[in-house]
């Protein structure tokens, strides 16, 4: 006789050998039945891996060189910090809501002095930059540093800029990003960061932060969506961290909490801080770490 059990529940799995054996039984079917299968209570991984191989596409492909005076200076300005870098044990690395950490109008300096500075951090900031341009930069230099001073852990902040920047800043390089760039691409740009940190500096800890929010609704649905695409991934603990800290910068309805940005998009003294007291249990942990 053949019992077809067409629900497949996790209580029908796990016992449904036994109700086998009662119908058997009851039924007087002769025939010994096969071993149970073995059943794992832990939950199949969601989502993507880290280390899955990163698609080619715009956000994931780094240009030749840095062409324009400007774009070119901030990364030589990191390349030199970095090669001169002694007891560095933090880096920040990103666009100009990075920058502004301690450069450009500085609006997280006082922060920056009072939380980071004894970690003798490096701001890696570049304004306007994309994530095909920071590919360039952590594999020409920026993350080339002396032996036996790699910081401990990095905080990076990319993508928001992909669906904005078309052109490097002098216009002599053109990407196919903006508006129209799908977040899945912008997410695997992010990630192809993240993990050429994690390549090139095995004893960082990478501290992932999902795209902040901004005031324009189209652009941060597309930033959101991105942030969704981030928060799948399974990232290995000991070497990944990812925040999202949507909820520290934007109120319930949708509009972005009063005083923490000068513009919608760039972050004020006082949104510095809350981004500062959302990093820095994180940065301490990993910091305590042998």
């Amino acid at each position: 006789m053949r019992l077809l059990f067409l629900t497949q529940t996790p209580a029908m799995r796990r016992y449904g050998w036994v109700l086998v054996g009662l119908a058997t039984a009851l039924l007087g079917c002769d025939g010994e039945l096969p071993e149970p299968p073995q059943v794992s209570d832990d939950p199949a991984p969601a989502g993507p891996g880290f280390w899955d191989p990163v698609p080619e596409c715009s956000s994931t492909t780094a240009p030749e060189m840095i062409h324009d005076d400007y774009w070119r200076g901030q990364f030589e300005r990191v390349n030199r910090e970095v090669a001169q870098a002694e007891d560095c044990q933090l880096v920040f690395f990103g666009d100009s809501i990075t920058k502004g950490w301690t450069l450009l109008a500085a609006h997280g300096k006082e922060v920056w002095d009072e939380r980071f500075a004894k970690y003798h951090p490096i701001n890696m900031g570049n304004s306007g930059d994309i994530t095909p341009v920071m590919l360039y930069r952590i594999t020409h230099g920026n993350l080339d540093f002396p032996e036996g001073e790699a910081p401990r852990v990095a905080v990076l902040l990319c993508g928001t800029n992909n669906y904005v920047v078309k052109q490097s800043d002098g216009g002599k390089v053109q990407w196919e990003l903006g508006m129209d760039t799908p977040p899945d691409e912008v997410a695997q740009g992010v990630r192809a960061i993240a993990q050429e940190f994690r390549r090139r500096l095995p004893d960082t800890h990478v501290i992932l932060l999902g795209i902040l929010p901004v005031k324009n609704a189209e652009k941060w649905a597309k930033c959101r969506e991105t942030n969704h695409i981030l928060t799948d991934y399974n990232y290995p603990p000991d070497e990944v961290t990812f925040l999202d800290l949507e909820e520290h910068f934007m109120n319930a309805d949708g509009t972005l909490k009063a005083g923490l940005f000068t513009d919608g998009t760039h972050l004020t003294a006082d949104g510095y801080a809350v981004m500062a007291d959302a990093l820095l249990p994180v940065i301490e942990k990993n910091l305590a770490q042998p």
